[in-house]
């Protein structure tokens, strides 16, 4: 029974992907011949794959970190590592992006699925793996980016913990740590679950959590020889380039909320309003999951503290990117649709539209998130 059940949970993921990114080449495809007609094909595809922060995570892949501090230091080297491995084999980075984030998409989504069924049925096991696949912002499980890697060892560590196996769940969460800073949002979430199963006492294994966290003290040890500042990921967020620092959600939403409505180009209100829409859209469901007494406060607490990270900011940007690391949301989706079995392929056929529409907006070098 449990050998059928993982088979179908490796097949429910693969055909997620392969119908995601079915549809990612078919808008790529249209958006070439109708915009860039002259362009070869291959060539367009590559081209446009690569946009915007990917552009420097290939950037740390092919040539690895400038011998100054740079803009380039706030991405954290998990996924161009990953990358640099596979060119062993591919020759060609943007290839073994493609490959990596296609196989690191593919165990998030089987991960995510057992998540969903150790908490629910399979019914909506099946349902938020394909919820994930074809979310309105897909597109970055796809492209160069590290979305893929980061969700699928931040999925597999949230399994892990509830399945009481702590251990494995430090490791993934490392693994989540070197591919982006949200992963420490995973180290309280293992933290209420130890304690939960040990009757809420405190026990010597517990500061063992703290460990996920060793990603980052080795690259801030790293930073330190090779330029000099072990402090580098935090001091390039506040380079020019990014300009960041902590600052409470709320006046991060009044500046962008203002720069929505301030705006006359069109380009930059539709940017603006995707940020507010799901800046919200992330408050909204962490609310909701805490609201739920069927979603378990681990989840809650993880999807929160991931929230307050991206829009703790001065001025909301890429939360529609930001959006994809509340994945444990789908629970309190499933919940909610629950009753109406008919709701769910229509959320799906919906969230396939926008997928496509997002992807067209990245595909025409358009800022997406």
């Amino acid at each position: 029974m449990i050998r059928r059940a993982t088979t179908s949970s490796w097949g429910n993921a693969l055909a997620a992907v392969a119908v995601s990114r079915l549809l990612w080449l078919g808008v790529f495809i249209a958006v070439l011949t109708i915009d860039f007609p002259s362009t070869p094909l291959l060539t367009g595809i590559r081209a446009h794959l690569v946009s915007w922060d990917a552009i420097s995570y290939l950037s740390i892949a092919v040539h690895g970190y400038p011998a100054h501090l740079d803009y380039r230091d706030a991405f954290l080297p998990g996924f161009p590592l990953v990358v640099r491995l596979l060119m062993i084999v591919t020759r060609d980075d943007v290839t073994a992006a493609w490959l990596v984030n296609a196989v690191a998409e593919t165990i998030a989504l089987w991960y995510l699925g057992r998540l969903v069924l150790g908490e629910r049925d399979q019914s909506s096991a099946r349902f938020s793996v394909w919820l994930l696949a074809l979310a309105p912002t897909a597109l970055f499980l796809i492209a160069p980016f590290s979305e893929s890697t980061f969700i699928a060892s931040a999925a597999a560590s949230l399994y892990y913990a509830r399945a009481g196996q702590p251990g494995k769940a430090v490791v993934a969460a490392a693994l989540a740590c070197a591919f982006r800073l949200t992963g420490l949002a995973l180290i309280p979430a293992l933290a209420i679950e130890q304690l939960r199963r040990t009757g809420w006492r405190p026990r010597p294994e517990l500061p063992a959590v703290l460990l996920a966290a060793l990603p980052l003290a080795l690259y801030g040890l790293y930073m330190q020889i090779h330029i000099g500042d072990a402090l580098a990921l935090l001091h390039a967020d506040h380079l020019p380039s990014f300009g960041l620092q902590p600052t409470p959600p709320w006046m991060g939403f009044a500046t962008t909320w203002h720069t929505l409505v301030s705006t006359s180009y069109g380009e930059t209100r539709s940017i603006f309003a995707r940020e507010v829409a799901f800046g919200l859209l992330g408050l909204v469901l962490c609310a909701g999951m805490w609201v739920s007494s069927r979603i378990p406060r681990s989840l809650a607490l993880y999807c929160t503290i991931a929230w307050l990270m991206t829009a703790s900011l001065p001025l909301w940007r890429s939360q529609p990117r930001y959006s994809l690391a509340l994945f444990p949301a789908v629970l309190l989706v499933s919940d909610l649709t629950q009753r109406f079995p008919r709701a769910r392929p229509t959320m799906l056929g919906a969230s396939a539209i926008l997928m496509c529409a997002g992807t067209w907006i990245f595909a025409q070098g358009r800022w997406l998130g």
